[in-house]
């Protein structure tokens, strides 16, 4: 017979396990995508800012759908009780291969977390945001912010197929992270203790 080698620690504590403890105990979740330059960033942002300056013991986990660097992760040096970490989206076609179950787990774990953002792109949004609902299961909001042209082509009925699934299943859109912030509706609820 064969044996293998046990691990040093027991399958309770590894790295898989809390990811899979913190999917069990849903977190105030919203979904930010639109197009580049359309605030997004800013608006987490100011969410973060507002709901920690209510709540001091607050944490706040970011999980980031964009490419190069973002100012989010100066915002999250500079922030206490932000962490901030990269989801890979190696094809827009094909979310599953962004195993975001496991990036949400893994970064609602490290980071104690009690409300959870997510950045998208928005030519990936509505393929993440199903995988998303597939695997956290987690009730969310979804908003879309856009810019002069995405507004425009809304309001001219010129919009792409993933546009049009995208403002579909939208909670909330709006023209500017300033409109979004009037529309209560969006912000993350309550805490998670």
């Amino acid at each position: 017979m064969t044996q293998f080698p046990q691990s040093p620690e027991s399958p309770a504590d590894s790295p898989g396990a809390a990811a899979r403890a913190a999917l069990a105990r849903p977190l105030p979740c919203v979904i930010v995508s639109g197009p580049r330059g359309a605030g997004k960033t800013r608006w987490i942002q100011r969410q973060i800012l507002g709901l920690a300056a209510r709540e001091p013991a607050a944490r706040f986990a970011v999980l980031l759908g964009e490419e190069g660097r973002t100012r989010m992760e100066r915002f999250a040096r500079e922030t206490p009780g932000v962490t901030v970490h990269r989801l890979l989206l190696p094809c827009f076609c094909c979310p599953g291969l962004a195993e975001v179950g496991s990036a949400v787990g893994a970064l609602v774990a490290a980071s104690g977390a009690s409300r959870l953002f997510i950045e998208v792109p928005a030519v990936g949004a509505p393929g993440l945001v199903a995988e998303f609902d597939r695997l956290v299961g987690w009730p969310r909001r979804l908003l879309v912010l856009l810019d002069g042209p995405w507004a425009a082509g809304r309001r001219d009925g010129r919009l792409l197929y993933y546009q049009t699934v995208l403002f579909d299943m939208a909670d909330a859109v709006a023209e500017s992270p300033e409109e979004a912030d009037r529309l209560g509706e969006v912000a993350p609820g309550p805490a998670v203790p």
